[in-house]
């Protein structure tokens, strides 16, 4: 059995750390005070899995001046990349940063929220599955020095064979919902059912089913369930880590 987990969101809850960073890049660049569940309403209905990205979507409401439901109507067209949200910048005259600045400030602003971000997945929780395991991985957005200092708070290394940030993506659109990710994954470890991928975005999901379909695999997704993605149609979903138990002791090995 091979276990790969997301990270933010799945096994570490971000709610206080980068959550709270997007806003406070948007505000920064944008010279407003920006309501945090107007960003992650367009976070999460956009499908945005970066929050670089997903703060220069806020940038982009910040500065249109526009509703949040009018905003999200004239934004859907010009959602699916990075291109093409500065492509949007340009129609509507509004002038986003530079990326790598947006990218630079954001990291300065996470380095200092990120010392309330609390495990979502125990100690124990993960050592059962562990044990019960033969691989756990890790496929997740952060680039590796945060990965590191939140792996090195948490003691979580122990657990993880294989590991997979940002840092290991050679562009944009090689991030999720991309099925680079998971095939890269993949090429470090020999395929074996069952496997499972726990995550919690529609970005999760979409890596797995590109995955499946381009390789002919059946990676089986769990959705770690949140207000913000309940309605995700999957066959596996759990509120709360003790929850994984359940589902890998309940799988039919007869599906293989």
């Amino acid at each position: 059995m091979i276990i790969i987990f997301d990270v933010d969101g799945v096994l570490i809850d971000v709610s206080k750390s980068y959550h709270y960073s997007i806003k406070d890049t948007v505000d920064y660049f944008s010279g407003k005070d920006i309501p945090k569940e107007d960003l992650l309403d367009i976070k999460f209905s956009f499908n945005i899995n970066n929050d670089w990205d997903a703060s220069i979507a806020g940038i982009l409401y910040a500065k249109s001046g526009m509703s949040l439901e009018r905003f999200k109507e004239e934004f859907k067209n010009h959602s699916g990349s990075l291109e093409d949200m500065y492509r949007f910048g340009k129609k509507l005259n509004i002038n986003l940063p530079e990326y790598k600045k947006l990218v630079e400030f954001f990291e300065d602003v996470y380095k200092i929220h990120r010392k309330k971000e609390t495990l979502i997945f125990p100690h124990d929780v993960l050592d059962r599955m562990s044990k019960k395991a033969d691989i756990l991985g890790v496929i997740t957005g952060r680039p590796e020095s945060d990965l590191d200092y939140s792996f090195k708070q948490f003691d979580l290394y122990q657990y993880f064979d294989y590991i997979i940030t940002e840092d290991d993506i050679p562009g944009p659109d090689l991030r999720k919902p991309s099925s680079y990710p998971m095939k890269l994954f993949f090429e470090k470890v020999d395929f074996d059912n069952p496997v499972f991928y726990i995550g919690d975005t529609n970005a999760d999901l979409m890596m797995v089913e590109n995955f499946n379909r381009e390789e002919g695999k059946n990676v089986r997704f769990i959705l770690f369930e949140h207000p913000h993605n309940k309605n995700l149609k999957t066959e596996y979903r759990i509120k709360k880590a003790d929850d994984i138990c359940e589902v890998l002791n309940s799988y039919d090995y007869a599906q293989d």
